[in-house]
């Protein structure tokens, strides 16, 4: 199984170069396709620049985590103490429609044409610049034989360049599980337990953790436990984007999603009087 992982894994490549040299990504935008209007150095075209602005992290959110506050309650992130290693938060975008594809495609795809852009944005909602390092979230071996390519180590080079800390490899992964993608949220806590080992000491530094997305924050947790074991003075996180769940946006859903319920039940009914 793992010869044939790894031909299907070479084929991929192939095909993704050969593809590259046909059609360049930065012929056309990534997100709606516009040949004509793409930015030669974001590799993105300015209505869909535009349509991303639109979704940065609100300026009300939690200033440790980056979590909906609720008046007089703080956030639920920070009350659970899901995040209690991290220090503090940075994030230019929350992780909804385009900011998702654009995510599933520099992920899953490969399509690093707009890491300028990404980092650019990410350099903007980094204020804050005493940091000694940037350490990218690790993959696996075999997740770096299925993408070819640590996604998040392509954020942080990027964002060393804008920023010039330099990037350091100080975690490790030492076992393979499951991707956090495909964990229901109250089991990612216990999937990433004993995950992480730090390479060497890290005695008073202060380290800027790198990955895509921030979930529940159990991956940036983990990993800064055990660096903050390791002597790190400060852990902090940057991230591509960060999932918002505005509380009032979700219970309108919730409600919805009742009323609908209520009225299918109510035609059911009907139906089964006649």
């Amino acid at each position: 199984m793992k010869k044939w992982a790894k031909v299907k894994h070479i084929c991929s490549r192939i095909e993704q170069y050969v593809c590259a040299l046909l059609y360049p990504h930065a012929a056309t935008c990534p997100l709606c396709g516009e040949m004509r209007k793409v930015d030669g150095y974001y590799a993105l075209c300015p209505d869909c620049m535009d349509k991303l602005e639109e979704m940065q992290v609100p300026s009300a959110a939690c200033n440790k985590c980056l979590s909906p506050v609720r008046r007089g309650q703080g956030c639920n992130m920070c009350r659970s103490g899901r995040m209690k290693s991290i220090d503090a938060c940075f994030s230019p975008f929350c992780y909804r429609n385009e900011v998702r594809r654009l995510v599933h495609q520099f992920k899953f795809d490969g399509n690093s044409s707009y890491i300028r852009y990404l980092s650019f944005k990410m350099a903007e909602a980094l204020p804050d610049r005493e940091w000694d390092f940037l350490v990218p979230v690790p993959l696996s071996r075999e997740r770096m034989w299925d993408r070819g390519v640590n996604q998040a180590r392509l954020l942080a080079e990027a964002l060393s360049q804008r920023t010039n800390i330099p990037v350091l490899d100080a975690l490790e992964r030492t076992v393979n599980r499951k991707p956090q993608s495909a964990t229901p949220m109250e089991k990612r806590a216990e999937n990433v337990k004993g995950v992480f080992r730090c390479i060497g000491t890290l005695d008073g530094l202060r380290i800027l953790l790198i990955d895509d997305v921030r979930t529940t924050g159990s991956t940036a947790q983990a990993c800064a436990t055990e660096m903050k074991k390791a002597g790190a003075k400060r852990v902090g996180l940057c991230t591509l984007a960060v999932v918002y769940r505005d509380p009032k946006k979700f219970r309108k859903r919730k409600n919805e999603k009742k009323q609908k319920f209520i009225r299918s039940s109510k035609i059911l009914h009907t139906n089964r009087l006649k």
